[in-house]
């Protein structure tokens, strides 16, 4: 599993007719980079998988049971799964908690895995204590 940090989440207000609200996660520049690697080496793995395997194409375009979209009866493959998370790093978004679940449902305990902790926060400085509470 590849740990990664997050600075702060944002949590959005769901959109009426939903119980659900969508977290985003904020990384650093650096954090982000590392998340965005992994990411992509994992699509170029996969990639190269099915084009040397019939039977893996085949896997990450069938829509699985376990990974239903908001479209009622219809369902994620492991290569639109996959594919969102390339695109959502290629537009320079911030990871939303559900693609984040999709992914790591996918590829629980696996090296593939994701797992986004909050950043250790910096210790107060001697300025902050003294002039913060006034």
């Amino acid at each position: 599993m590849a740990e990664f940090k997050y600075t702060t989440t944002k949590q959005l207000q769901p959109r009426p007719g939903t119980t659900f609200a969508t977290t985003y996660y904020k990384q650093t520049e650096s954090e982000r980079e590392r998340l965005k690697q992994h990411i992509t080496t994992v699509s170029r793995q996969f990639a190269l998988l099915a084009q040397h395997d019939p039977e893996a194409a085949a896997w990450l375009q069938q829509p699985l049971r376990g990974y239903r979209k908001s479209t009622a009866g219809e369902y994620y493959s492991a290569g639109e799964i996959i594919t969102d998370m390339v695109r959502q790093f290629e537009q320079k978004k911030d990871v939303p908690s559900g693609m984040l679940g999709r992914w790591q449902k996918l590829f629980k305990n696996t090296e593939f895995d994701i797992c986004l902790v909050p950043a250790q926060r910096r210790p107060d400085t001697t300025y902050g204590q003294l002039f913060e509470n006034d």
